[in-house]
């Protein structure tokens, strides 16, 4: 073996787990959920296809009822481990799998290409569960609203994510908790006209400047003069290109006089 394939083999082995992989050893099993419990080279012992009861246990051979649910793979791992090893086997080898996940779900709605209801599978970031929703679509807005619980009484709390964030990968550290709602806004828009090369309706977002509008209509013609804009009713006049544009805003380019 070369020495660069020994190191590339030797950092493969020490890297740290992925986030996947993080999020699934940290994942509460509930009820309906489905596992396997392996038992090597007893699968007299093992239980295959178990899934969660409603009081959050399963039937295993041998040691009968274990209580699984608000436990993670591991620690029904050490539990299996420690009552088969204390009466039955010499030092068992014990794997818990969480095979269906079904106790736990959110719901994504609204802009998205296919929505609704989603297992909960581990620790999900609203980035994979947009991709799992099929993207956003065409119509899909500049930012997405997680509605969650925050109390057996019916409060909840919202939070806001730029579609920016979630298209750079900054969304990632943004996880979701079962029963959370997400929803996917339609696009708000302007509209531009006069002086400009593609007068029209654009799709707006909340750091749009004068100046970026005036780009997405393909800039000034050579006639172009001071720019208004009319909005809630009200007309703005002398507009600097800074200015930042609001949702539903006509911004009117005007005729330069030579």
């Amino acid at each position: 073996m070369t020495t660069i394939a020994l190191a590339l083999l030797l950092s493969l082995m020490q890297a740290p787990p992925s986030r996947a992989a993080a999020g699934m050893e940290d994942y509460s099993i509930g009820v309906a959920d489905v596992i396997n419990v392996t038992v090597f080279g007893e699968p007299d012992a093992s239980r295959l296809n178990a899934t969660v009861d409603n009081d959050g246990t399963i039937d295993m051979p041998l040691i009968g009822r274990v209580k699984v649910a608000g436990q993670t793979s591991r620690a029904v791992e050490k539990e299996i481990r420690d009552r088969l090893g204390a009466k039955y086997l010499n030092n068992p080898s014990v794997s818990v799998e969480i095979i269906k996940y079904r106790s736990k779900t959110i719901m994504i709605q609204g802009n998205v290409n296919s929505p609704g209801e989603y297992p909960l599978e581990g620790n999900v970031s609203i980035t994979s569960a947009l991709a799992r929703a099929g993207s956003l679509s065409i119509n899909a807005g500049s930012y997405v609203i997680i509605s969650r619980r925050i109390d057996d009484k019916g409060g909840t709390e919202q939070i806001k994510v730029m579609r920016r964030d979630i298209e750079t990968g900054k969304a990632q550290n943004v996880f979701l908790k079962d029963g959370d709602t997400v929803l996917v806004p339609k696009a708000e828009t302007f509209f531009i006209t006069g002086q400009v090369r593609s007068s029209g309706t654009y799709t707006w977002d909340e750091e749009l400047t004068v100046e970026r509008a005036l780009t997405l209509a393909g800039g000034g013609t050579e006639r172009a003069g001071s720019i208004s804009i009319d909005r809630s009713g009200k007309t703005m006049k002398k507009v600097k290109k800074n200015v930042l544009v609001m949702a539903n805003d006509i911004i009117r380019v005007g005729t330069r006089i030579f």
